[in-house]
C-alpha cells in the first residue's frame, strides 16, 4: 500500500509562472491573513511568517474553496433536498469579492496538474472525487445558489479547496479534518535553495525543492516544513470530510 509520493522537479517553467503570478494576485487577502493576536492559530501567526524578498511578494495564508463548511459547522452525509437539514456549505470568505472568479481563471492550469496526478495516484478517490463535484453542482443549482455553482462550473480541481502558502514555516502537525484514506498534494515554487519537508512518523526528509510535488494524507502523517531563505510558496490541495 502507497502512503507517500514524492515527484521532483514535476513543475514546468510555466506552471510554475502561472503559480507564481496567481500567488502575487492575491497580496491582499495573504497581507490580511496574517494575525498578530495572542493565541490565535500558528497557521496564520504571524511569527511564522518571513519578509519577501521579491519585489510584490506578500507573505501569508488563505484558504480557497467554492463550497465548505464554516468552522464549527460540518455537516456529514450526502446533501439532502432541504439544507435547512443542516447541510448548509457556503463561499470561502476569501472568493466573495470583485475578483473572486479571475482568481479561480487564474489558478486552472496549475489546478489541472494536481488533479491529473491524483487520476494516477488513486483513480478510486480521483473519480469519487468528480461524482461530489457534480453533485453539488446540482444541489447549489437546485438550491437557487447562484454564485456558489457559478465558482464551481470554474473549479477546475477535483479537491474541495487550496491552501495558499507563501514564506510560512510550518510546525510538524497532522490536519484532523481531511479524510484518512485521502492523498493531498502539495506543490512548491519560489527561488528557495534549502527547504525540507519533515515526515515524523515515517521518519523520512525530504528535499522540498522548487518544482516538487509531494501528496499523502494530511491526517495520518506527521509533517512539518523548514525553509531557511529565499521564497517558498506551496499550493496545497485538500479534501474536507464533511464535503465528501
Amino acid at each position: 500500500r502507497i502512503i507517500l509520493w514524492y515527484v521532483p522537479k514535476c513543475l514546468s517553467s510555466w506552471v510554475q509562472n502561472d503559480m507564481f503570478t496567481a500567488t502575487k494576485s492575491m497580496g491582499d487577502l495573504l497581507r490580511k491573513s496574517i494575525t498578530a493576536r495572542r493565541g490565535t492559530s500558528w497557521r496564520t501567526s504571524e511569527s511564522n511568517f518571513r519578509p519577501s524578498e521579491t519585489p510584490h511578494l506578500t507573505p501569508g495564508c488563505i484558504n480557497i474553496a467554492p463550497c465548505w463548511f464554516q468552522q464549527g459547522h460540518e455537516c456529514y452525509g450526502p446533501p439532502p433536498d432541504d439544507p435547512e437539514n443542516g447541510f448548509k456549505p457556503v463561499i470561502s470568505a476569501t472568493l466573495k469579492g470583485e475578483r473572486s472568479l479571475s482568481m479561480i481563471i487564474d489558478m486552472q492550469r496549475p489546478v489541472l496538474i494536481a488533479s491529473a496526478a491524483l487520476r494516477v495516484m488513486h483513480p478510486q478517490l480521483y473519480w469519487a472525487l468528480v461524482a461530489t463535484h457534480l453533485e453539488l453542482g446540482r444541489w447549489s443549482k437546485d438550491q437557487g445558489l447562484v454564485d456558489m455553482h457559478h465558482l464551481l462550473k470554474h473549479w477546475a480541481s477535483v479537491y474541495t479547496g487550496a491552501s495558499i502558502m507563501c514564506n510560512r514555516q510550518s510546525p510538524e502537525h497532522r490536519d484532523p479534518k481531511c479524510p484518512p484514506e485521502a492523498f493531498d498534494i502539495l506543490t512548491c515554487i519560489g527561488n528557495c535553495q534549502h527547504a525540507v519537508m519533515k515526515l515524523t512518523n515515517l521518519g523520512i526528509e525530504l528535499a522540498y525543492d522548487p518544482g516538487v510535488l509531494v501528496s499523502y494524507s494530511g491526517r495520518l502523517v506527521r509533517h512539518g516544513i523548514d525553509v531557511k531563505d529565499g521564497d517558498h510558496i506551496v499550493w496545497a490541495w485538500f479534501l474536507r470530510d464533511s464535503v465528501h
